[in-house]
């Protein structure tokens, strides 16, 4: 469905956006946008994600990138937390979880013995209610 749902020249991208949520493995931070995104662009949301899926390895390594960043623990710095919804992955977490708007959703992990993590289902959401739910 999420192939359906993105042109084939983005397929592979840093961030993802369908409707007013917002896809990626770190989650975008505003500090990031700021920084790195023309300031005449910051309120166009199209904008930002082609800037940024435009950037080659420089400006993507390092912690605050969307590839890198935790936002689960920095509450209150995403880019455009009001009209957003983010959906990320890399911080592994015990069960799909959203507080305000992030959903964390890094259950297929495993510790340093392999034994998994999270509860290992794949997430249904509906982008325009912002409501989600899990599949075993």
């Amino acid at each position: 469905m999420l192939r359906e749902s993105l042109p084939d020249e983005r397929q592979l991208a840093y961030l993802h956006r369908i409707d007013n949520v917002l896809f990626s493995h770190g989650g975008l931070a505003d500090d990031f946008v700021r920084r790195y995104v023309p300031a005449g662009k910051y309120n166009d949301i199209d904008a930002v994600v082609e800037t940024i899926n435009g950037f080659a390895c420089g400006e993507m390594w390092q912690d605050a990138s969307p590839i890198w960043y935790r936002p689960q623990y920095y509450e209150g710095r995403l880019y455009k937390p009001r009209k957003l919804l983010q959906v990320v992955g890399h911080t592994p977490v015990e069960g799909i979880t959203r507080k305000g708007n992030l959903i964390s959703c890094d259950v297929f992990s495993t510790d340093s013995v392999g034994k998994p993590i999270g509860t290992q289902e794949f997430m249904v959401i509906d982008t325009v209610a912002w409501e989600y739910y899990g599949i075993r």
